[in-house]
């Protein structure tokens, strides 16, 4: 029997490190992720794009929702599992769809990997530059940890490498019409789809364009080149159309967000800057600049393109405010180009030592945020004291990156200038905090772990049981246990270290359906959510429904089960105090919301109760909403 090639061994090897080191948990703990699934359940289960407010980054509508501002390509791609997590979740449990979520991610590494692969080959003409190219791209890279994370960038790593797999081999020599025009068309398909994913990546189109158009034998250039734009219509028609229905034009979505920031600062910290630095995340990139030189004369529109791609992401990197992406493991928005990079480094004419050597400094690198997942890092910049910043310095941030005080004074959210000291370098930190938690010695061990700073602006204020929500909190002080695709499904009702990713959609659901005055959706959304975990938050979520819904009846035997059967959220009571007030009992409904406030302590009831109930707000979103402003202002 003949040995498989080496890039199916490679590919292979890939999926299986890939399926046994993935953390499920952590999928869906970010803000982008959220934002992402939320639109995808809100397509697959009712038709639309629409989510409940709340995130500092979404874009607020008319109608009391809101609507994601990132590229719908990765809401697309997310609405597969998302069609088929609610049966998922009802046969194997709740949060057992993070299985499915985390396995696309996944197949989009591979894929990423896959076509790296091909461009190697299609480089060099040598299948085993191929297998290395797409090991590099899946183990070697940051692509690997971003496996349990839920940004998109494996989604625009696999379309841009695919886009140019695709425009370079419908070129090759020998390769009949028809196929050479289904690949040209399919890349122009991809790139388009890149757009749909991230604005940015616009770039795609005309450089796989040009590529198709100064490629291969001059015969039936021209029809490839036409192939490729009749493959870039629906995506990016699609694009346009989206770009207007959600912000009014096309290009708009992160409005009062800026290319602001020092291009060369910018350029130093993510090539090799301790941070962010590209070469420290993936060193085979070195590789790449000699890749590109030994293939320039054999392939030269093809390493142009190439270049002017990874080019064009590092430089408009360096330029934007956020240069090192904020969140995320590595340069994360130099990511899209890996697999491009992966396929010139195993191109380049160096001993395989060398090769082996930097691909094995890769694979531990990013092993360690594997095993210690970005998210856990990140979150402990929050016992940072904030900076303050002066009043042209603030004028360069959105104003979701800094908090303005009473006095005046604006605050920079410590998480955004992090990455400028290399004294909070994540790898170090990654690591420390992973031997941490093998020690399992709780968030004693943790706070110990952290950086050690003489600067007084780089020491801890607090500790990180004082910094962090208590539902985040717990995901940093779990014991370490080995991740692995489809340990959710073995996920115990009692684990409170694993994100809800569809569950938490639904919620999102129910919450815009209270918002925008939708008593029917609310109250289905509800009993989806009980359904599928009932416990005292999401018993509050149907109480509200049924609230809202006008069914007093059913709300009042359904309080009398939950108060007998389960220890109740304090949320509970504010839904009775609100079904009394309906009920026209004022009595019994400011009764209700002292006991509660009494019990909680809570400032935001409190200032409630200084007005009659007839003037309290209408749902118990409104009343949240309020309670969170009251505290904020005590805080300060």
């Amino acid at each position: 029997m003949s040995r498989p090639r080496p890039r199916a061994d490679a590919l292979l090897l890939a999926a299986a490190v890939l399926a046994l080191t993935a953390d499920e948990r952590v999928f869906g703990l970010g803000t982008d992720g959220r934002i992402m699934v939320r639109t995808a359940v809100s397509m697959v289960t009712l038709g639309e794009i629409g989510i409940a407010r709340g995130q500092a980054v979404d874009v607020p509508r008319p109608g009391g929702d809101a609507v994601s501002r990132y590229g719908m390509g990765a809401s697309f791609v997310l609405a597969l599992p998302a069609f088929v997590a609610g049966a998922f979740e009802r046969a194997f449990g709740a949060g057992a769809s993070q299985s499915l979520f985390v396995l696309e991610q996944i197949l989009l590494v591979l894929l990423a990997a896959f076509a790296a692969g091909l461009l190697a080959r299609a480089l060099s003409g040598d299948e085993r530059a191929a297998g290395a190219a797409a090991l590099a791209t899946a183990l070697a890279s940051p692509l690997w940890a971003y496996v349990a994370l839920d940004f998109s960038e494996p989604l625009q790593a696999a379309v841009s490498g695919s886009a140019f797999a695709c425009a370079l081999l419908s070129a090759r020599p020998g390769e009949s019409a028809r196929r050479a025009m289904a690949l040209a068309a399919l890349s122009g398909f991809l790139a388009g789809f890149g757009l749909l994913t991230k604005s940015l990546l616009v770039i795609l189109i005309p450089l796989v364009v040009s590529l198709i158009a100064f490629s291969g034998e001059p015969s039936g250039r021209k029809g490839r080149v036409a192939a490729a734009f009749a493959g870039i219509l629906t995506p990016a028609a699609l694009w346009l159309v989206l770009e207007r229905v959600r912000f009014g034009r096309p290009f708009a979505s992160y409005a009062g967000e800026h290319f602001g920031h020092p291009v060369v600062d910018g350029l130093w910290r993510l090539t090799v800057g301790p941070n962010k630095g590209l070469l420290l995340y993936f060193p085979l990139a070195l590789l790449s600049l000699i890749g590109a030189a030994a293939l320039f004369r054999k392939a030269s529109a093809a390493i142009l393109a190439l270049a002017a791609f990874c080019g064009f992401l590092l430089v408009s990197a360096a330029a934007w405010w956020a240069w090192d992406g904020t969140f995320g493991w590595g340069p994360r928005l130099l990511v899209p180009g890996v697999p491009l990079l992966a396929a010139l480094a195993a191109c380049a004419p160096v001993p395989p030592l060398v090769f082996r050597a930097l691909f094995v400094l890769g694979f531990a690198v990013n092993g360690i945020a594997v095993l210690q997942p970005e998210f856990l890092t990140s979150w402990t910049y929050k016992v940072l004291p904030r900076r303050e910043l002066a009043a042209a310095e603030a004028a360069r941030f959105p104003a979701f990156a800094f908090e303005r005080m009473p006095d005046g004074r604006s605050l920079l959210f410590s998480q955004y200038d992090a990455a400028n000291h290399a004294a909070l370098a994540p790898i170090p930190l990654a690591a420390r905090l992973l031997s941490a938690r093998l020690d399992e010695k709780g968030v004693v061990a943790l706070d110990a772990a952290l950086w050690t700073s003489h600067e007084p602006a780089l020491r801890p204020v607090s500790s990180l049981a004082q910094a962090i929500a208590p539902a985040e909190l717990v995901h940093l002080t779990a014991p370490f246990r080995w991740p692995h695709l489809g340990m959710s499904l073995s996920r115990r009702k009692t684990q409170a270290d694993q994100s809800l990713a569809y569950v938490e959609a639904l919620l999102d659901q129910a919450n815009r359906a209270q918002d925008m005055g939708r008593s029917d959706r609310a109250l289905a959304f509800g009993e989806q959510l009980f359904a599928l975990l009932p416990n005292s938050q999401t018993a509050v979520v149907l109480a509200e429904g049924y609230r809202l819904s006008g069914r007093r009846e059913t709300l009042a035997a359904f309080a009398e089960e939950t108060l007998r059967k389960r220890t109740v959220d304090p949320e509970f009571g504010v839904v009775l105090a609100l079904a009394a007030r309906d009920a026209g009992d004022a009595a019994v409904a400011r009764r209700l919301l002292v006991d509660v406030a009494t019990r909680g302590r809570d400032a935001g009831l409190e200032s409630l109760l200084v007005r009659p109930p007839s003037e309290w707000p209408t749902t118990l979103r409104e009343i949240q909403r309020e309670r969170r402003r009251v505290d904020a202002s005590r805080r300060e």
